[in-house]
């Protein structure tokens, strides 16, 4: 079961068999991904409490009974919404292809992909959102964020492991999974978090997304440095 599927069922999505007049099943993940869209696109623009079911039903030329034989109701559909951009901001980041002669410039690219990737008017408006709506949700939201967290550290210790041999994270072969978890969550915090704090308190995500290009190299030399020092011990 994919990560977008069990958020959805925890919070009410219908898993019941094809009804009658569903589309066949080669076209049913086109259109789960056109309504995901829409719904994406309605609460950026009106928020959770403005956004309504016609309005994402129109938005996504579908009818409601559509929309509903797969999302038990609102609530469900936000949470579908937000894992699947989730999942494929993730899928674009672990596309990354390595390259560099060193390991420092290898691990910039990777730094400068994460932060490409996460900063875009979208991702922080969905971000925003989340926050907007912790309240309400206070344990989706919670969900949603941890997930992205554990999703968005496996798909950067992939990405390191990647880089060289774990000796390069000062780990003994026996615990390298373990260290490269742990150096992915250090490189993510040290890396991304510092912007995407900017990012959700207004600043510009292109102007961030420049400046960060220009930084990368300091921040993956003190990344390395207390790899290299165990940081990851």
């Amino acid at each position: 079961m994919t990560e977008v599927e069990k958020m959805a069922k925890a919070s009410g999505r219908r898993m019941s068999a094809p009804r009658c007049g569903r589309p066949p099943l080669d076209r049913a993940g086109e259109v789960e991904a056109r309504i995901l869209d829409a719904a994406t696109k309605v609460f950026l623009e009106r928020g959770f409490e403005g956004a309504s079911v016609d309005l994402i039903a129109e938005t996504a030329r579908s009818g409601k009974p559509t929309i509903y034989a797969r999302f038990q109701n609102k609530e469900a559909l936000f949470a579908a919404a937000i894992a699947h951009r989730i999942a494929l901001k993730n899928a674009r980041v672990s596309s990354h292809k390595v390259t560099g002669e060193t390991i420092e410039a290898r691990l910039a690219g990777i730094a400068v992909t994460l932060v490409n990737e996460t900063l875009t008017d979208e991702f922080v408006g969905l971000f925003r959102l989340c926050m907007a709506e912790s309240r309400r949700f206070p344990e989706l939201v919670r969900s949603l964020v941890g997930m992205a967290r554990r999703r968005g550290g496996e798909v950067i210790a992939q990405l390191l492991a990647g880089v060289s041999e774990c000796g390069m994270l000062g780990a003994a072969p026996g615990d390298c999974d373990e260290r490269l978890a742990r150096a992915a969550r250090y490189f993510i915090d040290l890396i991304l978090a510092p912007v995407l704090l900017r990012a959700l308190a207004g600043e510009a995500c292109e102007t961030l997304r420049a400046e960060f290009a220009d930084d990368a190299d300091r921040r993956v030399a003190f990344f390395l440095a207390a790899c290299r020092h165990g940081g990851v011990a």
